[in-house]
């Protein structure tokens, strides 16, 4: 199963373009890392971590498989395509029904909705994987990250320190579809379609300008979000 990018607005307004995460992108990790704060990396890393090492960005830049998915989010309003955040799941080798979650978000986009959303996209692709369950290790003064997976029922278990695994059933999280959207089409579908035409001449514009950077957007967008799938995720974020 594939993931077409697709567009969303969070609560601040601002516009996204959601897609799956591919070896060309080793830039927009570093750049996205050099966004975030020293607690951000704190809470994500467990520990002090000041850069990305190259074995770090070949493992967190991997393409997709079936052990492996990871989707990140693109501002798009501004005049480049600017990261803001990244989510992954890893499944487990002796439990394969299982996969470790982490996700990621730049400190001036947190609160806004986006761990919502990449977790119903991780959701997606787990249910087809069988993947059953996801755990997360979440530092114990996450309080942001404990409350989102505290929503889909996470159980706590303490692993000494200040290391909290959290566990909770895939089942528990749903991909939400909005019923209206700003944009006058037809149905969710065409309202994805419809901002992505608005979005893609500037994005292929920037990649004409840094032909090394592939993968930024594809030339022609399906209607659904899904290949080989009905059932768009479009252009809204559910509240936490």
């Amino acid at each position: 199963m594939k993931l077409i990018p697709f567009p969303t607005t969070p609560k601040n307004g601002v516009s996204v373009l959601v897609r799956e995460v591919t070896p060309s992108d080793r830039h927009l990790l570093e750049i996205g890392f050099a966004h975030l704060s020293d607690r951000a990396r704190y809470f994500r890393f467990l520990g002090a971590h000041n850069t990305l090492s190259e074995k770090e960005l070949d493992k967190f830049a991997a393409a997709n498989d079936p052990d492996h998915v990871a989707v990140g989010a693109l501002l798009i309003d501004g005049p480049i395509p600017n990261p803001i955040g990244i989510a992954r799941y890893i499944r487990l080798p002796d439990q394969k029904h299982i996969a470790e979650i982490a996700v990621t978000i730049v400190d001036s986009h947190q609160h806004q909705g986006l761990g919502n959303l990449f977790l119903g996209v991780l959701a997606k692709f787990a249910k087809r994987g069988g993947v059953t369950e996801f755990n997360a290790l979440v530092h114990s003064e996450n309080t942001a990250m404990l409350g989102l997976l505290d929503q889909f029922g996470g159980v706590q278990r303490a692993l000494g320190g200040k290391d909290i695994e959290v566990t909770f059933p895939v089942s528990a999280i749903s991909v939400q579809v909005p019923n209206s959207t700003p944009y006058k089409c037809e149905t969710p579908s065409e309202a994805a379609s419809a901002i992505i035409n608005r979005t893609s001449a500037k994005l292929r514009r920037f990649a004409n300008l840094h032909p090394q950077l592939p993968g930024i957007i594809g030339p022609d967008q399906p209607t659904s979000v899904w290949e080989n799938e009905g059932g768009a995720i479009v252009p809204s974020v559910p509240r936490n």
